[in-house]
């Protein structure tokens, strides 16, 4: 009695409270908000964002002003008396227009760390929603496999009953055996792949490993109605990647001005104060201090280096500009394959739910007749049942690809449909 009372407490304080883990039903959407708030990968974009940001200010603002002190170990004796101390302030001023450049560069800098931050988050989506669907479609597959199971067991049941009467041979029984072995196994397959499933999901959440998703809400097909023209217009407006190579070139035309300036000189203007002791003249100037104003300017003469360096520039500026060519011509590419891809998988979705599948029950429930009244031999049945496992699997599967395309497909447009 009191091992049957341990028994019940085990089952009520540790097996019970991870039933109903499983047991929970989880929606997508929340999901997407926990990846999004939580993933370590769009922190740190988001991060370098912010980042570049604070850069602007850093480079539009003008260098640190110079300041000195100078004492002299051994006076040197002026007409006015011996020198002191010195003290000098000066402060650089960069070409006109230097300043404005290095901020327009850097905040264009900014502006594609933003876009690479927001196709960070739009990675994430797609991945927790690969996930999700591949979670989804593998619960399908144990749910459908466990039903097939519980046929095959009646099968051989069946075939049991005949050979037990001489009707048929002790082949039919075997033979239901070994298939029922192999959904077995199938179902040990499956639920290992359920749990790679959640680890990665666990990863792409930055929750503890070991975490049990729950189970996952059913899925209804979206409705794709877009036309192909519509798509490369969003796709060329919000695709992230588009954006930030688009920004490139303006950061490069920026830099490459920004190289035209450095063949002006920059300015550095500055006062000099020196202090000057009482000497042992007369006059009424005896001890009076001293200052001087100071100019100068760096010459940019080694025009080499200027040379290299503006070509540099501009070869970077056409870098930037078949760049966005090559990420424009991947993204339509992208757009028209996942396009024709989608309304493929809806025409499969279609097909299987509205014929292959019908088909399959009444195939089977056929030879399962046939096969008891004996106009049909066992593999013949057991063919049928195979057909209708792969049928209903590959139903399931269809649905579960024409999701995962559409998520792919919001990747490639850069938003949501």
């Amino acid at each position: 009695m009191k091992f049957l009372t341990w028994l019940i407490l085990v089952q009520v304080f540790f097996i019970a409270p991870l039933y109903a883990e499983e047991s929970k039903e989880v929606n997508l959407n929340p999901l997407i908000e926990e990846a999004l708030a939580n993933n370590p990968e769009v922190q740190a974009a988001y991060n370098r964002w912010k980042a570049a940001e604070y850069k602007i200010t850093e480079v539009s603002s003008l260098p640190d002003p110079m300041a000195s002190f100078s004492g002299l170990g051994d006076p040197v004796e002026t007409r006015l008396g011996p020198i002191d101390n010195k003290y000098s302030v000066s402060q650089m001023f960069p070409f006109p227009g230097k300043l404005g450049l290095e901020a327009k560069s850097k905040g264009k800098s900014a502006e594609m760390l933003k876009e690479k931050y927001e196709a960070v988050k739009r990675e994430v989506i797609k991945n927790v929603k690969f996930l999700y669907y591949d979670m989804l479609w593998v619960n399908r597959a144990i749910q459908v496999t466990e039903e097939e199971k519980l046929i095959q067991e009646n099968m051989e049941k069946v075939a049991q009953r005949k050979y037990e009467s001489n009707v048929t041979s002790q082949q039919d029984v075997i033979k239901a055996q070994v298939e029922l072995s192999k959904l077995i196994e199938r179902l040990f397959q499956l639920k290992q792949n359920r749990n790679s499933i959640e680890a990665m999901m666990n990863s792409v959440l930055n929750r503890p490993q070991g975490t049990l998703l729950g189970r996952t809400a059913s899925v209804e097909l979206t409705d794709f109605k877009y036309e192909l023209s519509r798509l490369r217009d969003m796709a060329r407006e919000s695709r992230q990647e588009l954006l930030a190579a688009g920004l490139d070139i303006k950061r490069a035309e920026y830099e490459k001005s920004l190289a035209k300036l450095d063949y002006f000189p920059d300015f550095t203007l500055g006062v000099d104060y020196t202090e000057i002791g009482t000497g042992s003249i007369t006059q009424i100037d005896d001890g009076k201090d001293a200052w001087m104003a100071m100019v100068s300017i760096n010459l940019p003469i080694w025009f080499n280096r200027l040379g290299a360096q503006f070509k540099g520039k501009k070869a970077m500026l056409e870098a930037a500009k078949k760049d966005y060519e090559v990420e424009k011509n991947s993204v339509e590419y992208e757009v028209d394959d996942l396009y024709f891809k989608i309304n493929t998988y809806k025409e499969i979705v279609s097909l299987y739910k509205t014929a292959l599948v019908p088909q399959a029950k009444q195939a089977f429930e056929a030879t399962r007749t046939g096969y008891e009244t004996g106009k049909v031999d066992f593999l013949n049945w057991l063919d049928s049942e195979r057909m209708l496992l792969q049928t209903r699997l590959a139903y399931y599967k269809a649905i579960v690809d024409y999701q995962k395309s559409i998520a792919y497909l919001e990747r490639v447009v850069g938003r949501d449909l």
